[in-house]
């Protein structure tokens, strides 16, 4: 990662330690991405390598540590991924799901390490960041103001849409 994101970081986790994990090693995060079958982008790797896991700005980032201050509910990654996946949640079954944005949609990395958010509202699929470290910089600690538009943008399949919408009757 760039060394203004990871100064960044340092000084929020400097100010409030409370808000970050500890380290992982290499063999828990290799472990962890044969478990979700989606290998980890390097940048991942190296917050998790780094902090384990915790608050970037306002948007917890999951991973393998629970820090102090952290949800009941969003801390762990694999456990996160898993819920969405249990619920057939549109995309978590291509992504590792590692954040939301507050309004119960989850955001996560494919295996090239995009970062896409599943909206409920437009019943889309969007690619918010073309990494990571993107994705913090632009949207969890606005280092870089966000670009206009989205990367790409794909629609719900119709079958997951109506099967949504019979659920909700």
């Amino acid at each position: 990662m760039q060394s203004a994101t990871l100064q960044k970081l340092e000084e929020a986790y400097g100010e409030s330690p409370g808000i970050r994990a500890e380290g992982v090693p290499q063999s828990e995060i290799d472990a962890a991405a044969s478990q979700l079958g989606v290998p980890f982008a390097e940048d991942y790797q190296e917050f998790l390598r780094r902090y384990g896991g915790g608050y970037a700005g306002s948007l917890s980032v999951a991973g393998l540590r629970e820090w102090e201050f952290a949800s009941r509910t969003d801390w762990n990654v694999k456990e996160l991924t898993e819920h969405y996946r249990k619920q057939q949640y549109p995309g978590a079954d291509r992504w590792v799901i590692f954040s939301g944005d507050g309004f119960g949609n989850p955001i996560g990395f494919d295996e090239l390490g995009r970062i896409w958010i599943s909206d409920h509202d437009s019943c889309e699929f969007v690619c918010i960041a073309k990494t990571f470290e993107d994705w913090l910089r632009r949207w969890a600690l606005r280092i870089e103001p966000h670009r206009g538009g989205y990367i790409a943008q794909e629609r719900w399949p119709d079958e997951i849409v109506q099967r949504l919408r019979k659920r909700a009757d």
